[in-house]
């Protein structure tokens, strides 16, 4: 009645002032309104600004052009499928292939992934567990601790998500990969530095982790075998962090993309494989490498909790609820992963050819690069990469964005620079690319580092023989 006419005019008036809208009665005497602003104002969210991943804006962004008298050589980007020369096994291609056939895949999975896929995962961990681990380990993954992702990434975002807060910290390792802090920034979490050892094989120095912990500090992330640094940690060293994480009460966060991906028959130790441990540890995985289907996007979190720290913790729930909005890896993709899984019970002859290749590519890198002037590389012991110091000085570069920058312009090599992983000095180069290319790549890098030594310049010139 009038009343409530008068009401909403009254309501309509107070609009109008507060926000500016403009008034209107209808025929009855109601009102509407609507707003009207005298310039577009459309801001950005503060989140997507705080959405910052070093790498791809250095490889989207860069304005010098390579050589155009030589091909361009990528050895920037840790794809292995871009130069064609490794390839997914035929069998699962061929798996999929059925899969997608049979049109017994195109409906909606649930949120954290089909009980088949989530038992081949925690199979595959107990497999790689009791391999390196106690024989009086009574712990066993079970699918109910498995969170399917849309690859690692997803698997990293569904961690810090579930276990930070706006203003709390993670402890992330420098050198490391920069997607930690770039989904890190999303959520608003700070990121404290611990420091890998290059003269120790990048292993962890264990003080600088007491240094960087807080009140605020919720999680430790490990990258084992690391991207960018190649390394692979002995048991004894992966057995020390665990307990520093076990006294310090740190929730640890295992990316372990590279699962035994190791070379020179080192071994491959999980964190979760730690028995004696009471640290709870999120184990982050995929099928990205050792599969090379890193566009198929899958990958997983699954929780170690050996010493049940996380009974009374709500966590799982929250990890569940949070697969309910997040993107999931396509259901095709998930009812071929227990086939794919099950090639990982033993060094198949697919995995074993990757290797190999990988092992040798290392080894190429690693013996013709000492060899150039001003370089120092880093022996890798797994992984897809080689991180490599940079004499800046002697080679006269400013820093290693320079020489990253004149490689490329003079020599058409693309390598990324140690600053997109906070590794001033050094520049990461990836040896996934076919031999041909590696041999290629080495030889213009040595004709560069050959040119710019100011150190070779000032040496009289002397004959070489034959």
């Amino acid at each position: 009645g009038f009343v409530g006419k008068r009401l909403c005019f009254n309501l309509c008036v107070m609009s109008q002032s507060d926000v500016g809208k403009s008034v209107s009665s209808t025929d009855d005497g109601m009102c509407s309104s609507k707003v009207v602003n005298s310039t577009w104002n459309i801001q950005p969210s503060t989140r997507s600004l705080l959405t910052i991943n070093p790498i791809r804006n250095l490889v989207q962004n860069i304005r010098v052009q390579p050589n155009p008298k030589l091909d361009k050589l990528d050895l920037s980007v840790g794809d292995p499928t871009v130069y064609g020369n490794l390839q997914p096994p035929q069998n699962i291609q061929n798996a999929l292939a059925n899969i997608v056939s049979s049109g017994n895949s195109n409906g909606y999975p649930a949120s954290f992934g089909t009980l088949q896929a989530r038992e081949s995962v925690a199979d595959l961990l107990n497999r790689q567990m009791n391999q390196n681990g106690s024989k009086n380990d009574t712990f066993q993954f079970t699918e109910s601790d498995v969170y399917l992702t849309a690859g690692t990434s997803g698997a990293l975002e569904l961690a810090l998500s579930a276990v930070a807060n706006h203003g709390d910290n993670i402890l992330v390792p420098q050198p490391g990969f920069p997607l930690v802090q770039t989904v890190a920034g999303y959520l608003g979490v700070d990121c404290h530095r611990y420091h890998l050892v290059a003269d120790k094989s990048w292993e962890i120095d264990l003080d600088s982790i007491r240094s960087a912990v807080n009140e605020r500090t919720v999680a430790l992330v490990l990258n084992n075998p690391s991207n960018p640094c190649g390394s692979v940690w002995s048991r004894k060293h992966v057995e020390d962090v665990m307990s520093l994480a076990a006294e310090l009460k740190l929730l640890v966060i295992a990316d372990e993309i590279y699962a035994e991906m190791a070379f020179n028959g080192l071994e491959f130790t999980s964190a979760s494989a730690v028995t004696g441990c009471d640290a709870p540890v999120l184990v982050l995985g995929g099928i990205s490498k050792r599969f090379v289907v890193p566009g198929w996007r899958l990958g997983w979190l699954a929780v170690c909790d050996r010493m049940k720290v996380l009974e009374n913790s709500k966590l799982r729930q929250a990890l569940r609820q949070l697969t309910t909005r997040m993107l999931l890896p396509s259901k095709i993709i998930q009812d071929v992963l227990p086939q794919m899984l099950e090639m990982s019970s033993g060094n198949t002859d697919a995995f074993g050819t990757l290797m190999g290749e990988l092992e040798s590519n290392a080894k190429l890198c690693f013996d013709g690069l000492s060899m150039a002037s001003g370089l120092e590389p880093i022996e890798p012991q797994g992984s897809m990469y080689i991180m490599v110091k940079v004499d800046v000085e002697r080679l006269g570069m400013r820093d290693d964005m320079e020489f990253c920058t004149r490689l490329l312009e003079e020599q058409a090599v693309f390598v990324l620079p140690g600053e997109c992983f906070e590794a001033p000095g050094f520049v990461r180069i990836v040896f996934s690319p076919p031999e041909r290319i590696l041999r290629a790549a080495i030889d213009r890098i040595q004709q560069f580092c050959t040119k710019h030594d100011r150190l070779h310049a000032q040496m009289p010139a002397h004959k070489v023989s034959s």
